[in-house]
């Protein structure tokens, strides 16, 4: 009986996978090859730019590159999902007791944990060579699919012959840019935010000057680096001196680089009830699905989770899905093909501001969909987070799964913390004895809002037993 459960579970969740197959390849009959590198926007900056000094925001690189884990719950029951290690065989086999983590996996021989996914596959010539064995089955075509694609992810490709089902790096580094979003809202109409796009020291000065009435009365302006990813390059500016540091340090940049040449958005910041994160699927010929829209979790500009559904009414997604369309619509002239996510608020006021940003490439959104289409059905409510921990030495998943008991997700119920990344917990680890920051991602569904919450508060309390002990 469980084992007919899990088989039912399997097709219904291999539904989205059909999909992406459809719209990357043309095709239902292939392999896709899941590379999930975070952070890929840390490759598309361009030489000879100016920049402002940014500390990094978050856990350090070693965790996010392990993030790639989340792509158990996203492949297809025939396709393969690259990791820099085995993931732990009791979270596999509680994904597949849900219907999940039945793809192929392949791992890295070695971790080094400073290395991305991407980098760590082409240091590692085993890895290498199973790829180059996929690529040579004419059995069954095989695609690379990335979470994005940088000069790392075509250099991949070329070494194993598996071809990208995405487009390349160069409309990648296009499409993601802030000021890109910005140039298309005014071409295509979409309600947009008081700013401006800089390419260079002058046009910043002079954008600054056209927004500055905005401090005066009382307002702040943001400046964003145009290719920023995870709350990094993101600077509040409440009063003109702020402004002039800014300058000051990039001026000096300016003296000491013979180049005045930048690449920011300086906006208005608009006070906001909530972010916003919708997502849309773009095919090779041009045709555009509405996959839905989320409430964006965010902290100093980075993300931290997705609330499901989004508290809005019908008249704001109607805004929304307009915008999409008209979006993906302009996304495919420039050659961009496969998942978009775009960032909006609402604003006080209960209007939509419906593209902050263009995120044309895979979003954690992306990996909620198979957990969401399955579980989090009309009348059910979901929050994807990531819990924060302190640790001293590993943490083992039988001893996490015994700290959080009953509130782990039951599917005979249909409710309790679905876990759908493990790997980030134990990244960080360098010592034993010697304190490192870890990560807990997973997906909590409950039937009310107040049950969402409470199970949210108790996760968060049964973990704090864990910080600093183990």
């Amino acid at each position: 009986m469980q084992e007919l459960e899990v088989v039912k579970l399997t097709t219904l969740l291999s539904d989205f996978s059909i999909k992406l197959k459809r719209a990357l390849t043309g095709r239902e009959d292939t392999v896709l090859v899941y590379l999930n590198n975070f952070e890929v926007e840390e490759y598309w900056n361009e030489q000879g730019v100016l920049k402002l000094p940014s500390l990094s925001i978050g856990s350090a690189s070693d965790v996010v590159n392990r993030m790639e884990e989340l792509g158990v719950f996203l492949a297809g029951e025939q396709d393969v999902v690259l990791l820099k290690s085995l993931p732990d065989p009791g979270f596999v086999a509680d994904a597949r007791a849900v219907g999940f983590g039945r793809s192929r996996f392949i791992a890295t021989e070695s971790n080094e944990p400073g290395m991305n996914i991407t980098a760590s596959i082409l240091h590692c010539p085993r890895t290498l060579e199973k790829l180059r064995e996929l690529a040579h089955d004419r059995s069954i075509q095989t695609y690379l699919v990335p979470f994005g694609v940088s000069d790392q992810e075509e250099e991949l490709s070329r070494q194993t012959g598996i071809p990208l089902a995405v487009p390349p790096a160069n409309v990648f580094r296009k499409v993601n840019d802030k000021g890109y979003a910005r140039r298309l809202n005014a071409e295509l109409g979409i309600r947009q935010i008081p700013g401006c796009e800089c390419s260079s020291l002058e046009e910043l000065s002079s954008g600054f000057e056209h927004l500055k009435s905005v401090l005066e009365q009382g307002g702040r302006l943001v400046l964003k680096d145009s290719m920023g990813v995870s709350g990094k390059g993101i600077t509040v500016i409440a009063e003109e001196s702020r402004f002039r540091k800014c300058m000051s340090l990039l001026e000096k940049q300016a003296s000491k680089n013979g180049t005045r040449t930048v690449n920011y958005v300086l906006e208005q910041w608009m006070n906001k009830t909530c972010d916003l994160n919708y997502q849309i699927l773009i095919d090779r010929t041009g045709e555009i699905e509405f996959l839905g829209v989320k409430e964006s979790l965010v902290e100093q500009g980075v993300h931290q989770g997705h609330l499901m559904p989004p508290r809005l009414d019908n008249n704001q997604i109607a805004v929304i899905q307009d915008a999409a369309f008209r979006i993906g619509a302009a996304l495919h002239r420039d050659g961009y093909y496969g998942i978009a996510g775009i960032d909006a608020i609402l604003d006080e006021d209960g209007s939509v501001w419906p593209n902050l940003e263009i995120n044309a490439r895979f979003n954690m959104s992306t990996y909620q969909i198979n957990i969401q289409n399955r579980w989090i059905s009309e009348g059910m409510f979901g929050l994807a987070k990531k819990y924060a921990l302190r640790l001293k030495e590993p943490l083992e998943y039988e001893d996490l799964r015994s700290v959080l008991g009953q509130l782990l997700f039951d599917p005979l119920k249909g409710e309790g913390l679905l876990i759908n990344n493990f790997a980030t917990v134990n990244a960080a680890f360098k010592s034993k004895g010697s304190l490192f920051s870890g990560r807990l991602y997973g997906v909590i569904i409950a039937h009310s809002e107040e049950q969402l919450r409470a199970t949210d508060i108790a996760v968060e309390a049964a973990l704090t037993t864990i910080n600093e002990v183990k």
